[in-house]
């Protein structure tokens, strides 16, 4: 009699789940929603103008900190202390931005800081600073 032996199916139940995994682990190191974003000491603090918004649309850093606002729209924007469109009554800055330009701002206090496009109302960002 011959006995016939059905392989296992472990190996590829393991081989699914490592490329879940390192999809996964993928997908959650992009950001491209534009959601929140906390820089560390030795990551960047960038902040992308692009499709007349701001990317991330929440960020964190330490007191100290520089940002750099990088315009990679084919329009001018402003970077300014404030919301929708208007500035802070003591705006603690307000920097033109024009196309494919960059500009820092450093955060020296503690704080939450509202940030808006002058220009275009709808492009609004907050950056809290601990």
């Amino acid at each position: 009699m011959r006995v016939h032996r059905i392989p296992s199916s472990r190996p590829s139940i393991l081989i699914a789940a490592l490329a879940i995994g390192a999809l996964l682990a993928a997908c959650s190191a992009n950001n491209p929603s534009g959601g929140s974003q906390s820089a560390g000491a030795s990551g960047s603090n960038v902040v992308t103008l692009s499709g007349l918004a701001f990317s991330p649309t929440s960020l964190t850093v330490k007191a100290g900190s520089t940002v750099t606002f990088q315009n990679k729209d084919t329009v001018d924007h402003t970077v300014t202390n404030g919301k929708d469109g208007k500035p802070d009554a003591n705006a603690a800055f307000d920097k033109s931005l024009p196309a494919g330009q960059s500009v820092d701002i450093t955060f020296s206090n503690a704080g939450t800081f509202n940030v808006t496009c002058k220009i275009h109302s709808s492009m609004n960002m907050t950056v809290t600073v601990q």
